[in-house]
C-alpha cells in the first residue's frame, strides 16, 4: 500500500505526509512544483490538475518495496470548476491503476451532488469505490499560513466580512489526523465526517484570543463584501476566488457555520485542539 498526496504543498497535504511517515507508510506528494516544494526527506512528483499528461506520472514513481498506490488524497485546484479535471483523474487512477479509494477534502456546505467538489463526491459513489469525503469548516491557519497572516505581523489587524458570525474554527492538525485515519484504516471506507473544532468563536472574539496569547493587540476589521473582495484582490487572489472567499465570509456571517458535534473524536480518539493551544504552538508565525 501506498498513498498519493495531491496538494503536496498544502497545509493538510503535508501534515498528513508526516503523519504517514512517522507510520512507516509509502507516500508520495504530489504538486507543481513536484520535489521543489516538498520538505526534506518526502518524495514528491511534479502534478498539475489542469494539465492531463501530468495525470500518470504518480505512478511511474517506484517506491522502496515497488509498493503501489492504493488510496489518494484528493485536494481541489482553486478553480472556478474543479470537477471536471478531478473526475477524470479519479477515472484515469481507478481504471488503468486499480487505486480503490478516495480522501476527499471539502468546505462544510459542501453536499454530495452539489456545487463545487460535492460532485466529485457524487462521482465517487456513482462508480462505486471506497471514498471519505471530510468536510471541514474556517481553519485555525488561515491566521498563521494563509490570508491574515500578513496583516497580523504587519498591522496588528486582520480584515473579514464575517461580522458577529460564529464559527468552530479547526486546526489543519486535527483534518490531517482524520484524513490519515481515513485512507490508512483497513476496514472499507463509505463515509463523510464534517470536521469541527471544540468552541463556536467570532472573529472579534479570535481577535481577543489572539491579543491575549501574542500579548499584543490583534484588532478584526470588519468590512462589507463589496470592501472585503477588493482587498482579497489587492493582496494578489484572483478575482473569482476572492469572490468565494468573501461569499463564504457572508455565509458565516449569516450562522450557515454555527453548530458543534464530535466527529473529530469519534475518529482520532481525541478531542480537536482548542484555539488557545493552537496559538501557542504557532506563536512565532507572528514575530
Amino acid at each position: 500500500m501506498a498513498i498519493l498526496l495531491t496538494g503536496g504543498a498544502g497545509k493538510t497535504s503535508i501534515r498528513v505526509a508526516s503523519l504517514l511517515q512517522d507510520a512507516k507508510v509509502p507516500f508520495l506528494l504530489a504538486s507543481r512544483r513536484g520535489q521543489a516544494a516538498a520538505p526534506e526527506g518526502m518524495p514528491a512528483v511534479k502534478f498539475d490538475w489542469l494539465n492531463p499528461s501530468s495525470y500518470d506520472d504518480p505512478f511511474k514513481y517506484r517506491f522502496p518495496e515497488q509498493e503501489k498506490i492504493s488510496a489518494v488524497y484528493l485536494i481541489s485546484p482553486e478553480i472556478p470548476d474543479p470537477p471536471p479535471p478531478m473526475n477524470a483523474f479519479i477515472d484515469l487512477a481507478v481504471e488503468k491503476h486499480q487505486v480503490k479509494r478516495f480522501v476527499l477534502l471539502a468546505g462544510n456546505s459542501v453536499e454530495k451532488g452539489s456545487h463545487h467538489v460535492g460532485k466529485v463526491w457524487q462521482h465517487l459513489v456513482d462508480i462505486g469505490v471506497e471514498y471519505c469525503v471530510v468536510r471541514a469548516t474556517w481553519f485555525m491557519e488561515r491566521m498563521s499560513e494563509q490570508e491574515h497572516l500578513t496583516t497580523i505581523k504587519n498591522e496588528d489587524k486582520f480584515y473579514t466580512a464575517c461580522g458577529d458570525g460564529k464559527a468552530p474554527f479547526i486546526s489543519a492538525i486535527d483534518i490531517a489526523a482524520v484524513a490519515f485515519h481515513a485512507l490508512t484504516d483497513k476496514a472499507p471506507q463509505h463515509c463523510d465526517y464534517r470536521l469541527l473544532g471544540p468552541e463556536l468563536l467570532s472573529y472579534d472574539e479570535i481577535g481577543v484570543k489572539l491579543s491575549n496569547g501574542l500579548g499584543r493587540k490583534i484588532e478584526h476589521v470588519r468590512l462589507s463584501a463589496e470592501d472585503n473582495v477588493q482587498r482579497y484582490i489587492e493582496a494578489g487572489f484572483p478575482e473569482q476566488y476572492a469572490a468565494l472567499l468573501t461569499r463564504l465570509e457572508t455565509m458565516t456571517a449569516q450562522g450557515t457555520e454555527e453548530r458543534m458535534n464530535s466527529d473529530v473524536e469519534k475518529v482520532t480518539g481525541r478531542p480537536p485542539i482548542t484555539f488557545d493551544d493552537w496559538v501557542q504552538l504557532h506563536k512565532s508565525a507572528w514575530r
